[in-house]
C-alpha cells in the first residue's frame, strides 16, 4: 500500500533565475560610470561598491517585475499564502566589485526581500572554485544560513550556491549570508538590492 505524504514548508523560500542578456549588459555599462560609493552603508570588506543613480535603478526594477511577481507566487505556494495584493517599493540597487581578499562576512539585509544578481562570474573564479580542497564554501561562493550548522549533514540548515553570470537569487531580507574570499586575480561583479512591501498595514498580521 503507498503512503500519502506532504511536506511541511519550513525555511526561507529562495529563489534562483536568470536575466536577460541585456539587462546584464547594461548594469556592467551603467555600474563603470557609478561614483557614488555605498561602502558605508554595507557590511562587505570592498573598496568598490557603489550606488546606482536613480534612472537606473527606476528602469532595472520595471524590467525585473516579473521576477519579483514570480518570487511571490512561489513565496505563497511555497508557505501555504493566499498571494494577495502587495505593493512593493525599491531601497536601492548598488554594483560590487570583488577582488582578491575581499568577502562579506556574515549579514542581513534592511527591507523585507532581497536579491544579488552576478554580472560577471570570471572562469578563473570558476577555476579556483572547482580546485578547492576545504570543507567551507568554496571561493566566491554565497553560503545561505538558517539557524546554526549541525551534523550529521542532513541537519545542516546552511546551504552554499555557485554563482552563475546572469543568475539571479531572490530571498527574504533577513536571511543571513555571506560570501567567501577567493585569490585568483580577477573581478566577481554582482549587483544587489532592497525591496520593501509598502501596504503591510492593510495585510493579515500573520502574514508575513
Amino acid at each position: 500500500k503507498s503512503v500519502q505524504w506532504s511536506q511541511i514548508p519550513f525555511g526561507p523560500f529562495v529563489m534562483k533565475t536568470t536575466v536577460p542578456e541585456y539587462i546584464i549588459k547594461k548594469l556592467k555599462a551603467e555600474g563603470k560610470k557609478a561614483k557614488v560609493s555605498y561602502n558605508k552603508s554595507l557590511a562587505g570588506h570592498l573598496d568598490h561598491q557603489y550606488l546606482y543613480p536613480t534612472d537606473v535603478q527606476n528602469w532595472f526594477y520595471k524590467e525585473i517585475q516579473p521576477i519579483l511577481n514570480a518570487y511571490r507566487e512561489g513565496h505563497c505556494k511555497y508557505h501555504g499564502k493566499e498571494n494577495l495584493q502587495v505593493e512593493l517599493s525599491f531601497d536601492d540597487l548598488w554594483v560590487n566589485y570583488m577582488k582578491p581578499g575581499d568577502f562579506n562576512p556574515i549579514h542581513t539585509h534592511n527591507a523585507d526581500y532581497s536579491f544579488v544578481l552576478f554580472l560577471d562570474v570570471p572562469k578563473a573564479l570558476v577555476k579556483e572554485q572547482e580546485e578547492f580542497e576545504g570543507t567551507s564554501s568554496q571561493p566566491g561562493a554565497i553560503m545561505f544560513e538558517y539557524t546554526q550548522q549541525a551534523k550529521p549533514r542532513w541537519a545542516t540548515t546552511g546551504v552554499t550556491s555557485l554563482p552563475q553570470t546572469g543568475e539571479l537569487i531572490m530571498f527574504p531580507a533577513l536571511l543571513q549570508h555571506w560570501v567567501a574570499p577567493f585569490k585568483t586575480k580577477c573581478t566577481r561583479i554582482s549587483v544587489s538590492g532592497n525591496i520593501r512591501i509598502v501596504n503591510k498595514d492593510k495585510l493579515p498580521n500573520d502574514y508575513f
